[in-house]
């Protein structure tokens, strides 16, 4: 998976930048020459390393399968790079549903006979099935990638003008992927997989809402930003981030008052303790929510220096802390704390960087953050007095009805404002 979000080189990014359409085309099909170039070299190191792959449980099968995979990757991001460039948002959602429904059935229907090699075919099938919607949307779109032929010095040339994206965005993809994964191997070197396990929940469940605005904002605003400009985003941005922190901040008070409780409600008393690690985990993730879009703003006024350096401080210092808590002998609570007290920081100094590289007033910001604030505290403390005088099970009823209702009140005025 690491792989394959880097055998573009990140040069992806570029082409939803480059407004200029004779230039886009050129470089469109240098991309594609990158992501077959980074491609056989992967099959080079498969070919290489075949023994090793043998020895791991890896079979030729799997191997050809996996790589096949990796190509259609590769070919997919920069098919969607120049979708998001046009503006085609309603064939990228397309294309990944269909990724995703191709890729379960096939799963599911392979699953029948045992064998764990369906789970790579699905995953090949599914997305063969986006990159073929990926060029029919293009291909049928009023702008075309026009091929025109370039020497390999031209193309080495123009590749060269966007340099700061393997340079800066390449190493930032890079960090993030390890930021996010890194804690379950530190955990797993200290703890019982038992404790992995409800870290990994824990971590999977609060961040949820997070991967739905990446999705549904990042390719969005990184459209915008391009053509608009970034000064010119102010207003929506402020609008999405003060109606994003008040329809959590309600759900992040039901967590809070929940806890171990709540959890061993929904899923079950095998998952105890997973429920404080989320209610430790839901602070930062509402956070990340908002900061987890904002990095393509950056990448459209050319300042992918500040996204890598805040990656940077943000990955090593929440996965120190852990490691550091952990190695001193603390306990996984504990250590999950202090985790989620760098990240809520460094989450925090994001958006503050980010408002003052673009050059937004951050007052609406900090009030936005108190009023999420305050409304998640009444919650919590609304809670705790109905649990006074209800049972613990009507009362997350109450809590989960009372969020969902300030949540459905909150998008239909946003709905209303954004119009």
């Amino acid at each position: 998976m690491i792989a394959g979000s880097l055998v573009s080189l990140r040069f992806d990014l570029a082409l939803v930048l480059e407004r200029n359409l004779e230039l886009a085309c050129s470089l469109f099909y240098a991309i594609i020459s990158v992501v077959a170039a980074s491609c056989i070299v992967c099959a080079l190191l498969i070919g290489f390393s075949i023994g090793f792959l043998g020895f791991a449980g890896i079979d030729g099968t799997t191997a050809v399968l996996g790589w096949s995979w990796l190509v259609l990757v590769g070919l997919g991001v920069v098919l969607q790079s120049w979708l998001i460039r046009s503006g085609a948002f309603g064939s990228i959602s397309v294309a990944i549903v269909s990724n995703a429904v191709i890729t379960n059935i096939v799963q599911l229907a392979g699953g029948v006979s045992g064998h764990g090699i369906w789970l790579i075919a699905g995953s090949v099938a599914g997305q063969a099935a986006a990159v073929l919607f990926y060029v029919w949307s293009i291909v049928s779109g009023t702008e075309r990638p026009v091929w025109r032929w370039r020497t390999f010095s031209e193309t080495s040339q123009l590749l060269s003008q966007y340099r700061r994206f393997p340079q800066f965005s390449l190493p930032f993809t890079v960090l993030s992927l390890l930021r996010d994964r890194a804690p379950i191997f530190i955990i797993g070197a200290f703890s019982p997989p038992a404790l992995v396990g409800l870290y990994s929940q824990a971590w999977r469940l609060t961040h949820f809402p997070s991967g739905l605005t990446s999705a549904a904002l990042r390719p969005v605003f990184f459209h915008r930003a391009a053509t608009e400009g970034l000064t010119a985003q102010g207003v929506a941005v402020d609008r999405f981030v003060r109606w994003l922190l008040l329809a959590s901040s309600p759900w992040i008070g039901l967590i809070a008052f929940g806890n171990d409780a709540l959890f061993n409600l929904v899923l079950g008393d095998q998952w105890q303790g997973a429920g404080y690690l989320a209610a430790v985990l839901v602070f930062p993730a509402a956070l990340f929510t908002i900061t987890n879009w904002m990095d393509r703003l950056l990448d459209a006024v050319g300042r992918q220096d500040v996204n890598l350096k805040v990656e940077a401080v943000a990955g090593l210092t929440s996965a120190g802390i852990l490691w550091t808590a952990l190695a001193a002998g603390g306990s996984l609570s504990l250590a999950v704390l202090l985790q989620s007290g760098a990240l809520l920081l460094s989450y925090l100094a994001f958006i503050w960087i980010c408002y003052g590289i673009a050059g937004w007033s951050r007052s609406a910001f900090v009030q936005s953050l108190c009023v999420a604030t305050a409304v998640g505290a009444l919650t919590y403390v609304f809670l705790v007095l109905v649990a006074l005088v209800l049972p613990q099970t009507v009362v997350f009823i109450v809590g989960a009805a009372t969020a969902l209702f300030i949540t459905i009140v909150i998008l239909l005025m946003v709905r209303k404002e954004l119009q």
